[in-house]
């Protein structure tokens, strides 16, 4: 009978590191990723994803940002993003512009039972004057509901320029359970957008640390329609990888899979992506 030989510590490192090795490229072989259409923003281009397992479900959803897509970007707001001819003169002002740059991006089909079926980027030069968001950063609003919807939301002079009518729409109170606690409304509903729920638990509101990152949950007519990642330049332009929580609610309106948390990294061709991730699957209530 033939001894039986262990093959000491160092072996047994390198056979676990190689079935994980395995395991994870048997896992990649099975995931696949579908592509939307790229759009040219700053000197590079932004382009939606999905991430898709073998069963199906949504392994990842977000935005990939080329290289260039944060260099020349506008430093300013324009006259030209998102206006509303509000006083009928035939031209805009900046009073009659959100001035930011607007991108729509297709959500890519293929993914079951993903709620999400499209996503505006926003570019905001200047932020927002006299919110603790008041520095460069990009909005990834990713919608769950009808883009016909959205584009209803007139302009007027309530809210953040919205129509009063539809400011007072917006503002209907989401039913609690749809809605993680210590979320808050300050008012933020934006024509074709809606309202912006604040996280008062995050730490630039609760303890006034600088903004970097925070998590909205959008709604209107009492329904949450959108999640949205709101995102610093200087946090996109950094190496360094990070993924967040996203605070749950007690119970979704919609079947489907959602996200518990969204990361930005640094991939290995100098691309960027921003992603709802760790998506689990809750039935409608």
């Amino acid at each position: 009978m033939a001894a039986i030989v262990s093959p000491g510590p160092q072996g047994v490192i390198a056979a676990l590191t190689a079935i994980s090795l395995a395991v994870s490229a048997a896992r990649s072989s099975r995931e696949h990723t579908l592509l939307g259409t790229a759009q040219e923003i700053g000197a590079g281009t932004v382009q939606s994803f999905v991430k898709v397992a073998a069963n199906g479900a949504p392994v990842a959803l977000g935005v990939t940002l080329s290289r260039g897509a944060l260099e020349q970007l506008p430093r300013i707001p324009n006259t030209t993003s998102r206006c509303f001819d509000m006083d009928g003169n035939g031209r805009y002002n900046g009073h009659e512009c959100m001035g930011d740059e607007e991108r729509i991006l297709d959500v890519p089909t293929g993914a079951s039972s993903l709620p999400f079926s499209w996503v505006m980027l926003n570019w905001n030069p200047a932020g927002h004057h006299g919110t603790p968001y008041a520095q460069g950063h990009f909005d990834f609003h990713f919608y769950m509901t009808d883009r016909n919807l959205v584009e209803s939301i007139r302009p007027g002079r309530c809210g953040e320029m919205v129509d009063c009518g539809d400011f007072k729409r917006g503002s209907e109170r989401v039913p609690p359970r749809y809605l993680p606690a210590g979320y808050i409304d300050i008012g933020a509903v934006a024509p074709r957008m809606g309202n912006h729920l604040l996280d008062s638990r995050s730490p630039e509101l609760k303890d006034s640390l600088p903004f970097t990152s925070t998590f909205i949950y959008g709604a209107y007519q009492g329904d949450i329609i959108f999640l949205e990642p709101m995102i610093t330049l200087d946090v996109l332009r950094s190496p360094e990888n990070r993924c967040l929580e996203i605070r749950q609610p007690q119970a979704f309106r919609r079947a489907g899979y959602y996200p518990t948390q969204y990361c930005v990294r640094q991939e290995r061709n100098g691309q960027r992506t921003v992603s709802l991730e760790g998506f689990r699957y809750a039935e409608a209530q």
